[in-house]
Parts: structure tokens; C-alpha cells; sequence
């Protein structure tokens, strides 16, 4: 009996130690697990006690809409439309739920309207036009010319307008250093964000003036250079129904058309702009919805968005003049492979304001 009990023994102690320690208890428990998990565990633990899902690695929290809904995919950081929705949305809206485009440019008739210089006295008056006939458009500002109509670029925002920077006081920025160019549009961003509570990833050189230089500039402050493929030149004609023909007859699917708020001819001829073009079927969208998921790369220059592949041959469009190089764009400086169909734009460049 002896030597069994001693058998028996040695088996019982030879088992300590082929089965898992239970977790301590007390104070020490916490400090003990904390050692064994890297330093951001305890937010990831966090995380997935609240969501009820398991926690993501780190740098990738999972979150929701404000509808509760599955937000998806973070943006990616290139993603400039992405971040254009979340950051030029007005005040007190659903700023992580702004609405994805409802249309399909690459099927549809779009087209952009653009207007630039302001804003001006003359702004608020298109505004009238736009809400009447709800139609949303995208304006790039002129940092100078915010100062005292801050209300009129909430405005803008609130109607669901976009908003680019358009330099502090419209210089031609492919002559200016690169920290001058940086300044310029710097101080409107500034400007901005002060009269909105908003920023901006969008920008438009002045005259069209662009450089590789340029181009670094913007990319390294994240916007994308949004040019244009139709100048009504509504600078140099002041005549509204000179302005509204061009703006008609010259348009095609997917074209970036250039205008200015701070002329009162240019705002007459509005609503005939936009009776011409309901008439002839086209879709107005903002810059943003005219390239709808695709990417605009910090940087990288635009003229004009998809174009909707037609069931029949295209039709020819009223006629319209010999086309030139893109408001005074260098030569060699273009839309990349795939971004613009063409950098040539209809009518002349805009030599002045």
C-alpha cells in the first residue's frame, strides 16, 4: 500500500503544471494582464466592448454614420472627394453623412457650372437663382474678397455649393516662388475655414496659370487644380446673351464651364444658361459629383470629368471656336492619362479679372 500511495503521488504531482494558471483576482490581475499587451490595447479592448465587434488593429477604428449605418472603409488619403465631403459640409449637418452623388456622370449629361472672383455684390442675387431652380454649382473664392461677406460663403455651403480656393489676390502663380504661391493660397484657405468653419481641397489657379512647380505646391497641400473646357470669356464680353450662347452652344457632356460672380451680366444670363442646357438634356452637378467616385489626386490638374458613352453615335453640337491651350496652362502641363479628355478649352484665356 505504501509503495502504491508513493505511485500515486508522483502521478499527481507530475499533473501541476499541464493545465493553465486560472487569471489572478485582485489589483495585481490588471497590472499583470496590461504587461503581456501592447501600450493602445486597452483602447482596442475599448473599442470592441462598445461596438460588440471585434476591435481592428491599430490606426483603423471602425466606426458608423451618424444613421447608425456601417460607415465603411476608411477614405483613402488621396481620396480628395472623400475628404471634400467631410470638410465643406455646413455647420450642424450630418457632417460624416454628406450625400454620395445621385448621379452617374459616366451615363448621364453632366455638367459643371463654375463661377469665380468672388464673392461679390452680385452673388447673392445668383444664389436666388440657383435655390429657385435648384441647381448647385461650385464657386472658387478670392481669399481678399471674403472679408465682409463671410455670410454669403456660408451660404454657399449651406445650399449644398462647393467652395475652392482661388489665391488671396488672383496673381499668376506659375511667376511666383514656391512660397509665395503656398501663401496665397494658404491665406484663403484661412479665410475659409474663418468665415465657415470649413476648408477646402479644391483649387483653381488665376488666368489657368499652372506650373510643375505650382502643381508640388498643391499637392503637398492637398488640392487638386480644378481647370476648366469652356471659357465663355464673360470678362471680356459683358453682354448676357452673348455669355449665355457660349455657355449653350458650346458645351459637351462632362465639361468644367468658367464663369464670374462679380459680373452682373454674367449673373443676368443665368437663367438662360440654364434653360438652354435643361433643353438640351444636361445634368447639373458640382465639381465634385461631376467625377463622382473617382479619385482627384492632390496636385493633379482637371479640365473636364467623364463623358457618358452614348447608345447612338454622338450628335455635333452648335459650332463653337478653334480650341487653344487652357487659359495660358505651359506647355507640356496637362490633365494625367486618363483625367481629362482633352486640355484644350473652349474659348480664350482670360487674361484679367
Amino acid at each position: 500500500m505504501t509503495i502504491v500511495a508513493a505511485v500515486l503521488g508522483l502521478g499527481w504531482l507530475s499533473g501541476l503544471g499541464t493545465h493553465p494558471a486560472a487569471p489572478l483576482a485582485g489589483p495585481h490581475a490588471t497590472a499583470q494582464s496590461s504587461a503581456a499587451q501592447p501600450p493602445d490595447a486597452h483602447l482596442m479592448a475599448g473599442t470592441a466592448r462598445t461596438t460588440g465587434r471585434p476591435a481592428g488593429p491599430p490606426g483603423r477604428p471602425r466606426s458608423r454614420s451618424a444613421d447608425g449605418a456601417p460607415a465603411g472603409p476608411a477614405a483613402h488619403p488621396n481620396d480628395l472627394i472623400a475628404r471634400l465631403r467631410s470638410t465643406t459640409w455646413p455647420p450642424g449637418a450630418k457632417a460624416a453623412a454628406a450625400p454620395e452623388p445621385k448621379v452617374d456622370c459616366t451615363k448621364a449629361k453632366c455638367i459643371a457650372l463654375t463661377f469665380d472672383d468672388g464673392p461679390g455684390p452680385y452673388t447673392a442675387k445668383l444664389l436666388d437663382m440657383l435655390a429657385a431652380r435648384h441647381v448647385k454649382v461650385t464657386f472658387f473664392l478670392i481669399g481678399g474678397n471674403i472679408r465682409g461677406r463671410e455670410a454669403v460663403v456660408r451660404r454657399e455651403l449651406a445650399e449644398g455649393h462647393v467652395v475652392g480656393d482661388h489665391t488671396w489676390s488672383h496673381p499668376s502663380l506659375s511667376s511666383m516662388p514656391d512660397g509665395a504661391v503656398r501663401s496665397q493660397l494658404a491665406r484663403t484657405l484661412g479665410e475659409i475655414r474663418r468665415a465657415s468653419g470649413h476648408g477646402t481641397v479644391l483649387m483653381r489657379p488665376p488666368y489657368g496659370a499652372t506650373s510643375r512647380r505650382v502643381a508640388a505646391v498643391a499637392r503637398r497641400m492637398d488640392m487638386a487644380q480644378i481647370l476648366w473646357s469652356v471659357d465663355t470669356n464673360d470678362w471680356l464680353d459683358r453682354n448676357s446673351a452673348i455669355v449665355a450662347h457660349r455657355a449653350v452652344s458650346w458645351a459637351h457632356p462632362g465639361d468644367i464651364i468658367l464663369m464670374h460672380d462679380i459680373h452682373p451680366t454674367t449673373v443676368n444670363a443665368v437663367p438662360k444658361i440654364l434653360a438652354g442646357l435643361s433643353r438640351r438634356g444636361f445634368t447639373f452637378v458640382t465639381v465634385p459629383e461631376l467625377f463622382g467616385n473617382r479619385s482627384l489626386k492632390p496636385g493633379r490638374t482637371y479640365f473636364d470629368g467623364p463623358v457618358p458613352r452614348p447608345k447612338s453615335p454622338r450628335s455635333k453640337a452648335a459650332p463653337r471656336p478653334g480650341s487653344s491651350p487652357a487659359a495660358g496652362a505651359p506647355a507640356g502641363v496637362g490633365a494625367p492619362a486618363g483625367a481629362s479628355r482633352s486640355p484644350a478649352a473652349r474659348g480664350s484665356a482670360k487674361p484679367g479679372r
